[in-house]
């Protein structure tokens, strides 16, 4: 008898296990570089808003580091595990269920990131204008965001068509990604199975892998000053030979 499938929005399903997923990811790397562009850019920030925050990861470190957090994502699945986190951990990062899009009222703010290609979930340039203007309007005068996009090279290089599956804890799941060139997409699906659950619980997540020149015409229209366009993890230049790149931006000093 054939099991049961069933449709997931994205994170639906992968949130409560999405820690074991990502377990290789260095969210200390990622929170060092963070800091390392406040220190270099805004020495003062203190008071941090985390965009398309998932599960809390990248707040909590930076909490350690001595920054006070507040942690927003679109998923509310994603947003309960960040929550069950700070409570068997007792950091004081507050999460937030909310679109990016939509972040009207709850400034201010001394500084934004916005890491792991999370701008790429955005997929029409409408979403990047509209993002844009609303993490401006929760930033003090003269603060930073801070943002990574995903290059084509990186989909091409790594993410062309790639299977895997894994077994963990209590579930199981396979994944598929692929990338398709003729309307810059990239796909990555989710096939998850947990041990008391006969159900296939399916998650298809789609970035838009944008060219850097259109990041780029973006922050020049929007309000923000772009301070520098930095390769994978350091403040080398970034382009579109680099597999990640980071932006950092600034709001007016005067608004």
């Amino acid at each position: 008898m054939e099991k049961d499938r069933a449709p997931q929005v994205p994170y639906q399903s992968l949130a409560p296990v999405y820690d074991y997923v990502m377990r290789h990811v260095d969210y200390d790397e990622w929170a060092a570089f963070l800091h390392s562009i406040f220190l270099r850019y805004s020495p003062d920030a203190r008071h941090l808003i985390d965009l398309a925050c998932g599960t809390g990861n990248i707040s909590t470190e930076l909490e350690k580091i001595g920054y006070q957090l507040t942690g927003v994502d679109a998923s509310e699945s994603m947003i309960s595990i960040a929550q069950q986190k700070t409570l068997i951990d007792g950091n004081n990062s507050d999460f937030v269920h909310r679109d990016i899009r939509e972040l009207e009222g709850m400034g201010y703010f001394d500084g934004a990131v916005c890491v792991y290609d999370s701008l790429n979930y955005l997929l029409e340039n409408n979403d990047i204008a509209d993002t844009f203007s609303q993490i401006c309007s929760i930033l003090k005068p003269g603060s930073l965001f801070v943002f990574d996009v995903c290059t084509e090279r990186n989909s091409i290089t790594y993410f062309s068509d790639l299977s895997d599956e894994e077994q963990g804890p209590g579930f199981r799941y396979k994944r598929r990604s692929y990338y398709n060139k003729e309307n810059r997409l990239q796909y990555n699906e989710f096939e998850i199975q947990f041990d008391d659950d006969e159900t296939y619980y399916h998650e298809e997540h789609v970035q838009r892998i944008y060219p850097l020149e259109t990041i780029e015409k973006e922050i020049a229209t929007s309000n923000f000053t772009l301070l520098g366009i930095f390769d994978e993890f350091t403040f080398n230049t970034g382009s579109e030979d680099s597999n990640r790149v980071h932006y950092v931006v600034r709001t007016p000093k005067n608004k």
